[in-house]
């Protein structure tokens, strides 16, 4: 099964203003991905969408809980402040490439998931769950859901043209999830 490819121009959430900083109009961000998120990817994009609008992304920090942002056209602790709630988007062809073998997770949600070894579709990666240690991904077909560690070891091969990865799961883990 082949995932069409997203246009390069769809919108991804970043985030979600959760209200001011300070009194010179720097958001606070509650990060899509889960915390922490990682400030450096702002200013690569250069610009976002928020309510509605495309902002120049002026710098972008972060403090134990949230990232901090400061764009264009929001100067004041009220403008901040009246955008909270609303959701900071950024355009897909925007984000700069991840050396081989890393993927944002909007690459990969929604792949098919196949077994390495016999080509059983698991399922489609649903949800990536952050963990300390390292990611897991949800992998549901019907009702049935299967937890995978994301580490080399398990996670085999990622084919974003194709829109695949084949899984190894660690011996006697799909059986822990048989119906």
């Amino acid at each position: 099964m082949n995932r069409p490819k997203p246009p390069p121009d769809r919108l991804i959430l970043l985030g979600t203003v959760a209200g001011a900083h300070g009194v010179k109009g720097v958001l606070k961000l509650r990060p899509a991905g889960g915390p922490p998120g990682d400030p450096d990817l702002f200013p690569a994009l250069g610009e976002v969408e928020l309510d509605g609008r495309r902002r120049a992304v002026r710098w972008a920090g972060r403090t134990a809980r949230h990232l901090l942002l400061a764009l264009d056209g929001v100067a004041t602790r009220e403008e901040a402040q009246a955008l909270a709630g609303r959701e900071v988007l950024g355009e897909a062809r925007r984000f700069p490439p991840l050396p081989p073998g890393e993927y944002y997770w909007f690459q990969l949600l929604g792949l098919t998931v196949r077994h390495a070894r016999s080509g059983e579709e698991l399922g489609a990666l649903a949800e990536i769950i952050p963990t300390p240690a390292h990611d897991v991904y949800v992998v549901r077909q019907g009702d049935r859901e299967v937890l995978l560690p994301a580490v080399e070891e398990v996670i085999t091969a990622v084919n974003l043209e194709e829109g695949w990865l084949t899984a190894l799961p660690p011996p006697g883990l799909l059986e822990v999830y048989a119906d």
